[in-house]
């Protein structure tokens, strides 16, 4: 018999990974318009108002059960009742704009500059901007918010999703999503990844090929959507989704074993930004947190949070993290970095200045001349919670030596004040982080003064490359892999090894097979990457042969470009069944 079905493969970005299949559930949205009627400013603060009370209720239905959706949503609520959204909009309406159009171009105005700052904490809330206005919109069209229910496994194609969509999607049905909108840094992508629910975005043409009860396939390692796959298609399907069971059954085996790279202990670490993190770090047996972002406690607050707040969240890190590894002798160390705020980053209790280049601005340590009360705080926390867990701190955008000077100075005035008050402590390591090119160059140096070197390979990347990594036009310079930014790392290598400083990765790519592998053959003895990838990263590395790693990675630091890199590394992944 003949298939008549027409299998389309769509391409897209690649969000989540991992492979799924399942009927389709296609989900659309209507345009939505507001009517215009009563007092406008009166329906826009009441509307804001109902609207975060809604997206309170549904962080504390969700819970921890989603990820970090339910941090998001409070995010979001905080954005609906954002002061400088409630002036852009009221100015629109002073200025004789109806309602509907006030809240589209406040909203806009909002979104854009948000979006124009090159940080990926700022691009996440330019994103928050657009759904809470969505959300606005709705109530004030008196539209009842869209809801989504799963019957059985499927696979659901939308133009867009959200954070609150994502909520609905229940784990045990949903097989994957795709959207046509979106990036790989969108919310909504990192919820997936954090569950694991593949999911690709960016599929141009996707709803206009979709079809509802239609079996459809996400591929969300390699960025495309199989639309009505032919049988023959399905059965490859099923071959690699029962191979992909097998893979994290055996994955799952390796929670909380140490890997030993080429006689070297080799740490796979998460990275965190909050409680929720903390505890999914621990669910996969990470070996401790290589990156504990801090910038939440800062932003999005009229005060700067107390040593207190600080000391019981770092404190609760620490002991979670040791908690969730199984291995008691091994440490389980929590790195936290210093505030990285400022220049892109704006606190508004700091009221800093504007910049005209904010991204090549007072940033990170640059910062804490002028913030050393910040700084003392911060380090004084870490220093009393550094009694009863295994703690250090890094210093984020260091350049030099002479950056670290200030932070080391600090923690020992505060440990000496905490001393006399009658406060218990303990040592805490300080690091520097690598992502400014000068950084590479001067790491020798570096390691003189920090216990460790940790290289964050997003800004590293941009500021090697002069790309900024929010233009799509140049995605091309962004690849982790690119020989000169694997030049840099050996470069930090060798110069960490001159003192015997130990030297990680934080950014992205340690979680990218291929960067992975090629770090390990470096030398780099850490790696940090969302819990979720703990145990994939483990089992590639684990699987390889460290003789034939360490011979390709010094093969790919004279390679043309990061294309030839990939293909360099491509048949060891292979060997190692990822």
């Amino acid at each position: 018999m003949i298939d008549e079905r027409t299998e389309r493969t769509l391409a897209g970005l690649a969000a989540s990974g991992g492979l799924g299949m399942a009927p389709t559930v296609v989900i659309t949205g209507a345009t939505v318009e507001i009517v215009e009627d009563g007092e406008p400013k009166a329906r826009f603060a009441t509307a804001a108002d109902e609207v975060a009370a809604a997206l309170r209720a549904l962080a504390d239905e969700v819970g921890e059960d989603r990820g970090e959706a339910g941090e998001v949503l409070k995010a979001q609520a905080m954005m609906a009742e954002d002061p400088e959204l409630a002036d852009r909009v009221e100015e629109r309406l002073d200025a004789g704009e109806t309602l509907d159009a006030a809240l589209a171009g406040g909203a806009g105005e909002l979104r854009d500059m948000l979006a124009s700052m090159d940080d990926e904490y700022l691009a996440a809330r330019a994103a928050d901007v657009e759904e809470v206005e969505a959300r606005i919109r709705r109530h004030l069209a008196g539209v009842a918010e869209r809801s989504i229910e799963l019957t059985e496994p499927s696979v659901v194609l939308a133009h867009a999703l959200t954070t609150a969509d994502t909520v609905q999607l229940d784990p045990e049905l949903i097989r994957g999503f795709a959207t046509e909108t979106g990036g790989p840094t969108s919310h909504v992508a990192i919820i997936a990844r954090s569950l694991g629910v593949p999911a690709v975005v960016g599929v141009s043409g996707l709803m206009s090929e979709a079809t509802d009860g239609a079996v459809s396939v996400i591929d969300g390692t390699n960025g495309t959507v199989v639309l009505d796959p032919a049988d023959a298609t399905a059965a490859e399907i099923d071959e690699r989704l029962a191979a992909d069971a097998a893979r994290r059954r055996a994955e799952a085996e390796l929670r909380g074993v140490e890997v030993v790279f080429d006689g070297m202990a080799l740490d796979i670490t998460a990275n965190a930004a909050g409680a929720d993190d903390i505890a999914r770090a621990a669910a996969a047996g990470a070996d401790g947190i290589g990156l504990f972002r801090t910038e939440f406690l800062f932003l999005d607050r009229a005060e700067a949070p107390t040593e207190d707040e600080q000391y019981a969240l770092y404190r609760s890190a620490g002991e979670d993290v040791a908690a969730g590894t199984p291995d008691r002798s091994r440490r389980s160390q929590v790195i936290i970095r210093t505030y990285d705020i400022g220049g892109d980053k704006p606190a508004d209790f700091l009221e800093l200045p504007e910049e005209e280049n904010p991204f090549l601005g007072v940033r990170g340590v640059r910062l804490y001349p002028e913030t050393r009360d910040l700084l003392e705080t911060q380090l004084a926390a870490v220093a009393r919670a550094a009694a009863t867990a295994d703690l250090a701190v890094m210093v984020p955008m260091v350049a030099g030596p002479e950056d670290l000077v200030l932070v080391r100075e600090v923690l020992a005035e505060q440990t000496e004040r905490l001393v006399a008050a009658g406060h218990e402590v303990g040592e805490v390591e300080i690091g520097a982080m690598v992502e400014v090119p000068a950084a590479a160059v001067m790491a020798g140096a570096l390691a003189e003064h920090a216990a460790f070197l940790s290289i964050g390979t997003n800004d590293l990347t941009q500021y090697t490359m002069a790309a900024d990594r929010g233009e799509a036009r140049l995605a091309h310079l962004q690849d982790p892999v690119h020989p000169a930014l694997l030049r840099l790392c050996k470069m930090t290598v060798d110069g960490a090894a001159t003192h015997g400083v130990p030297v990680g990765v934080c950014g992205l790519a340690a979680a990218d097979p291929t960067a992975a592998l090629l770090f390990a053959g470096l030398g780099i003895s850490k790696l940090s990457v969302a819990a979720a990838s703990v145990n994939t990263i483990k089992s590639i590395v684990s699987a390889a042969d460290p003789a034939e790693v360490r011979a390709v990675a010094t093969a790919a630091l004279d390679a043309a470009d990061a294309e030839a890199v990939r293909a360099l590394v491509a048949p060891l992944l292979a060997n190692t069944g990822a």
